[in-house]
C-alpha cells in the first residue's frame, strides 16, 4: 500500500484589489502582493501565505478631508488556505480554495501620541479585522517544475476595529507557482 504523494509548492503573485459597493472617486482600484508556500498531497494543498495590499483613497473627495490628497489604506494580511486541484492534468493544474484572512488595516490616521515644547509626534496604527478569501485560478505548465498563475480572489473583511461593515472587493490576479517532484 502506497500513501500520497507529497510535494512541496510555493507561489507569488501580483493582483488589484477592487472594492464593491464605495464611491471609485475615493477609493481606487489598487495593488496586491501576495506569496505562500503548502504541502501538496494531490488532490489537497494545505498551505500558509502572506501578503500586503495598497488601495488609494482620495481624501480631497471625503467631506472634511479637503487638502489631504491621496493616501494610501494599506493591508497587511496572513492567511492559512486549503485548496482542492485536480493534480492529473498535464498542462494545466485548475484549483479552488479557501483561506481564513488575519488583516491589518490602516490608512492615513494621524493621531497626537506625545507633545512637549520641543517637538510632537504622530502616527497611524494598523487595526484587526478578520475575514475570508475564495479564491479560483488555473496554473498553466510554463516548465518542469513551474506554472503561471492565473485566477481571481474574492475577499471580505469583518467590522473588526478598522472598518464599521463588512467590506467585500474582487483581486483578479497573475503570478508564479513552484511545484516540485514527488518526494
Amino acid at each position: 500500500v502506497r500513501g500520497p504523494d507529497l510535494r512541496f509548492i510555493a507561489g507569488a503573485s501580483f493582483g488589484v484589489p477592487i472594492f464593491f459597493d464605495i464611491d471609485r472617486d475615493v477609493v481606487r482600484p489598487g495593488a496586491d502582493m501576495y506569496g505562500w508556500l503548502g504541502l501538496d498531497i494531490g488532490w489537497i494543498v494545505f498551505a500558509a501565505g502572506f501578503g500586503a495590499s495598497w488601495n488609494p483613497i482620495n481624501f480631497d473627495r471625503v467631506p472634511g478631508g479637503e487638502g489631504l490628497g491621496r493616501s494610501p489604506m494599506t493591508r497587511l494580511y496572513l492567511s492559512p488556505e486549503i485548496r482542492l486541484q485536480v493534480p492529473n492534468a498535464k498542462a494545466v493544474l485548475p484549483y479552488l480554495s479557501g483561506a481564513f484572512d488575519a488583516n491589518w488595516w490602516k490608512h492615513r490616521e494621524v493621531q497626537v501620541t506625545s507633545c512637549n515644547v520641543w517637538y510632537c509626534n504622530t502616527g497611524a496604527r494598523f487595526q484587526f479585522a478578520p475575514g475570508f478569501t475564495g479564491k479560483v485560478g488555473m496554473g498553466i505548465k510554463a516548465g518542469k517544475r513551474i506554472y503561471l498563475d492565473v485566477g481571481m480572489k474574492y475577499s471580505f473583511t469583518g467590522a473588526g476595529n478598522f472598518f464599521d461593515s463588512t467590506r467585500w472587493w474582487l483581486t483578479p490576479f497573475l503570478g508564479f507557482m513552484y511545484r516540485s517532484d514527488p518526494g
